[in-house]
């Protein structure tokens, strides 16, 4: 069996004030030359899936490609693939949060991979949610293209499913706007043994270049 492959993108960087907090702010990408543009779309597979999030900037990064020229088959939105809920922190920068010497703020970073903000969510959580909805697809779509434009978090949360990562560990991920990562998956158990069905081709490459 041909292996499932994953390529999944991070959005174009969003409309915000440099230091915010937009997990679920639902805020636009910032337009990208065309050019660059177009050098991403030549290392996008056509007649692939495509996954968006429910959030803006990431299909307005969808719309930039296709516009660039990539014609993916199907495009369908994925909840479970948008970015951690931070909550009463969310439209808010750190440097306010810093200053306002709120105790919640300061005791998230004891362990930022498993607190939560006010009314928020963890990494740990989103990596619970991405993983479902990620091994689901996998299995739904076998031997298929399938190409996320999705979030910094729910980006590193994959990774860290597909090597096993703790949440804590997957953190030191960086995943940068616009970089791909790249993921192979062989098929069932049976198929591979005591290996991993899973193969990491990249991560955080450099999509324009």
């Amino acid at each position: 069996m041909n292996p499932t492959r994953w390529h999944l993108l991070r959005h174009a960087p969003a409309a915000v004030e440099k230091g915010t907090v937009y997990g679920r702010t639902d805020v636009p990408a910032i337009p990208q030359d065309p050019a660059l543009l177009k050098r991403i779309a030549a290392q996008l597979p056509q007649s692939s899936l495509l996954i968006t999030t429910p959030l803006r900037r990431t299909t307005d990064t969808a719309d930039m490609l296709e516009t660039a020229g990539w014609t993916p088959q199907e495009r369908i939105v994925e909840a479970a693939f948008a970015e951690q809920d931070f909550g009463a922190w969310e439209g808010t920068t750190h440097d306010a949060l810093g200053r306002e010497g709120s105790a919640d703020y300061a005791a998230f970073w004891d362990n930022p991979a498993r607190n939560r903000p006010p009314g928020g969510e963890s990494f740990a959580d989103l990596t619970a949610r991405v993983s479902a909805a990620f091994a689901i697809l996998t299995n739904t779509h076998p031997a298929q293209d399938i190409v996320l434009i999705g979030h910094g978090g729910s980006i590193r949360a994959i990774v860290a499913t597909i090597l096993g990562m703790t949440p804590e560990n997957a953190l030191a991920l960086e995943i940068s706007p616009l970089s791909l990562c790249l993921a192979d998956h062989a098929g069932t158990e049976e198929a591979t043994g005591a290996l991993s069905p899973w193969r990491l081709r990249g991560l955080n490459i450099s999509a324009g270049f």
